[in-house]
């Protein structure tokens, strides 16, 4: 095994812990049940067995995930002797008509925006379902979570496969996101996280060539945190959507040691989540979020809005008022620049 290649494996293995559905029993100390509906292109004989391989088709299911009384905000307490996170129950849809509508149903207990979650690389479908399940909850959001599972083959070394795999979702994912703008009279909140920022990017640009604006009228935002983009990439990207949607949040460090490797493997110093000069970006009007200061919680600096609890208490108060709530500990950051606004 090459230098490199071991890296990778030690590395990126670390970048989230693994979990899977299929060791989990009935959670006990519940506080709350969240909802996530899925729509994805993984392959698997349920929803709690999907895997990596990919299918031509989208399936639909929901699962709603309970969260136990001692969790701690940026956590996901993998569950042993029935304490953590846990699975309440699970349903499949036979058509996306039905899966629409009981997204409808959920919808009706809250004006706040969809949120369509695009999960990054090595992530198995537990991790990314608990995931999505955490940053609602500590965010207090009430408005429907949907879950789109493109089928990464989580494994350290499949980064290829999982690029191209990301790939092979846009289709898909512009699918769902055209298919919530026309059911649902809401706005949809599209968060990518490291390659499933790329695979966001991808799918916009494609939309934007397509010509189909309908949906991106419909976008409250995009959030991509921690790219892993090429930066010149991703202003060829930017330069063919139309309409670019507003606001569209970067959210980097330079401190990211997983993107720190991709850029090894790329041959470049630097991804588009680690970068160290917005200048280069300067022309695009998007708003950049520089969390470097801010430490991640054990996760290689590569989620940090979702990991860190003085991120999450600084994130959740700019949402929920438009400024930073104090955090706990004032001095963590004192040299984060919390919001830049590009073009100047």
């Amino acid at each position: 095994m090459t230098r490199i290649a071991m890296m990778l494996v030690v590395l990126l293995a670390a970048c989230t812990p693994r979990g899977t559905f299929e060791s989990f029993g009935p959670a006990t100390s519940i506080d709350a049940t969240q909802t996530i509906f899925v729509a994805t292109q993984r392959d698997g004989a349920s929803l709690l067995s999907l895997t990596g391989e990919r299918r031509q088709d989208l399936r639909y299911g929901q699962i709603n995930v309970t969260i136990p009384q001692d969790h701690e905000p940026g956590q996901i307490e993998w569950q042993r002797d029935g304490k953590g996170f846990g699975v309440a129950e699970t349903h499949s849809y036979a058509s996306e008509v039905i899966f629409q509508k009981d997204i409808s149903n959920h919808a009706a207990q809250s004006d706040s925006a969809i949120m369509v979650f695009v999960p990054g690389y090595n992530m198995t479908m537990a991790e990314a379902t608990f995931r999505q399940a955490q940053i609602a909850h500590d965010y207090a959001m009430t408005g429907p979570q949907v879950l789109f599972a493109w089928p990464s083959a989580a494994q350290p070394l499949g980064y290829i496969q999982d690029r191209d795999s990301a790939m092979f979702a846009r289709d898909g994912l512009e699918q769902v996101l055209t298919d919530l703008a026309q059911s649902q009279n809401r706005r949809i909140l599209v968060v990518g996280h490291s390659m499933g920022g790329h695979l966001v990017t991808e799918t916009l640009r494609q939309m934007s060539i397509g010509r189909n604006r309908a949906t991106a009228t419909a976008f409250e935002g995009v959030i991509l945190i921690s790219p892993d983009i090429d930066i010149d990439l991703f202003q060829t990207q930017l330069n063919r959507i139309e309409p670019l949607p507003d606001p569209f949040i970067l959210v980097v460090s330079q401190r990211d040691r997983a993107l720190r490797l991709s850029a090894r493997l790329s041959g470049q110093t630097r991804r588009l989540g680690s970068l160290d000069d917005v200048r280069r970006l300067a022309q695009y009007p998007i708003t950049v979020l520089d969390l470097t200061e801010i430490d991640g919680n054990g996760d290689q600096n590569h989620l940090i809005p979702a990991t860190s609890p003085v991120a999450i208490t600084l994130l959740r108060g700019l949402r929920e008022t438009g400024l930073p709530a104090p955090p706990p500990d004032d001095s963590a950051i004192q040299a984060v620049q919390v919001v830049l606004r590009l073009p100047e």
